[in-house]
């Protein structure tokens, strides 16, 4: 028994209610696959997704460029961090490692952040253009510390990879099956904010102050 089913059974347990029964784990397998049909999902504006997920993307101060191709990365990474006065060193995602950072003049750290770095690298597994979030998968590739220490938070997406609405990413993780799927998801929809000073927004209260797109298309 996993993890999950042992936390669920004690909650069965404590609720007074024994295993599901055939009938009812039917009846909750089609509530879940509800949430993918088409019906159920909002129109989205006219447009290309990349276009649609900009404006998203923008409406909660994240910004956006197109690279034509993943070996575009580190010189759009370079440009990125020199347009905004950061050195050009940046802690990367190990799923990135075989681009040419140095080529570029990237000094990248793979791996997870300790804190000390000001730019973060990250890979997006999904990007959901009806509001311009992103969803991130932890694993070793993909170290969760990158999207939350660094102040600049720099996410490759692919084109491939970005879809209308958030319901179909949760269909796509599903069909990853329970050992596909990771310990942690993250949605990130623009740079981490608040507004508990004065109601005034405030960006980089509990995480990264700025968030770029570099979407790959």
């Amino acid at each position: 028994m996993s993890g999950r089913e042992t936390v669920l059974a004690a909650i069965r347990r404590g609720l007074g209610r024994g295993p599901l029964g055939d009938a009812a784990r039917r009846a909750l397998d089609e509530r879940q696959g509800a949430t993918d049909s088409a019906p159920l999902l909002p129109k989205l504006p006219k447009g290309p997704l990349p276009q649609v997920f900009r404006v998203g993307l923008e409406k909660v101060s994240g910004t956006m460029s197109e690279i034509a191709g993943m070996d575009e990365v580190p010189g759009a990474v370079a440009g990125y961090l020199a347009g905004h006065g950061l050195a050009p060193e940046a802690a990367v995602a190990p799923s990135l490692e075989s681009l040419d950072w140095s080529g570029a003049g990237v000094q990248a750290a793979f791996g997870p952040t300790r804190g000390g770095d000001y730019a973060g690298v990250s890979l997006a597994w999904r990007g959901v253009a009806e509001n311009g979030s992103l969803v991130l998968l932890s694993g070793p590739e993909n170290p969760t510390s990158l999207n939350f220490l660094p102040d600049h938070h720099i996410v490759v997406l692919q084109g491939k990879d970005l879809l209308p609405h958030l319901e179909p990413v949760w269909a796509a993780l599903r069909e990853r099956g329970r050992d596909g799927w990771p310990r942690t998801v993250n949605v990130i929809t623009g740079p981490s904010r608040t507004a508990d000073i004065e109601l005034t927004i405030q960006l980089g209260a509990h995480g990264p102050r700025s968030l770029h797109v570099l979407l790959v298309d």
